[in-house]
C-alpha cells in the first residue's frame, strides 16, 4: 500500500481532509492534522577531498619506486586499492603514501 493511500484510509473520517492538489487551507480554516512523520533519511555525506592525493606504489628490492599504480583522493578508496594491488603483485612491496607519509604498507613476503 502506498503511503498516500494509507494516510487517506486512516484519516478518511476527518471532515477537514482536503483532496490532493487542492489549495492549502487559509489562515483561519481548519485543516486535517493527519500526516506521516517519517524518520529522516540517511544522507550520504560526501567526503571532502584531501589536499594531496594518496599514491599507491610498488617498490623494488633496492628501495626505489618501480611503479606508480594509482593516485586516489579518499582514504577508504586508498586502502581498497592497496589491498587490490597486493593481490595483483604478490611479490612486490606495496605502499599507500601521501607525500612522504606512509599510510599503509604491505611488506614483500619472504
Amino acid at each position: 500500500m502506498q503511503q498516500l493511500d494509507a494516510l487517506r484510509h486512516l484519516s478518511g473520517s476527518c471532515r477537514h481532509q482536503r483532496r490532493p492538489g487542492s489549495p492549502p487551507a487559509r489562515k483561519y480554516e481548519s485543516a486535517c492534522q493527519a500526516r506521516f512523520i517519517l524518520p529522516p533519511s540517511k544522507k550520504q555525506i560526501v567526503p571532502t577531498p584531501i589536499q594531496r592525493g594518496l599514491n599507491v606504489e610498488a617498490w623494488t628490492t633496492s628501495g626505489s619506486i618501480e611503479w606508480h599504480l594509482a593516485t586516489v583522493w579518499s582514504f577508504e578508496l586508498g586502502h581498497l586499492v592497496l589491498d587490490a594491488a597486493a593481490k595483483l603483485y604478490p611479490d612486490q612491496e606495496i605502499t599507500l603514501r601521501q607525500a612522504c607519509r606512509v599510510i599503509g604498507k604491505r611488506e614483500k613476503p619472504e
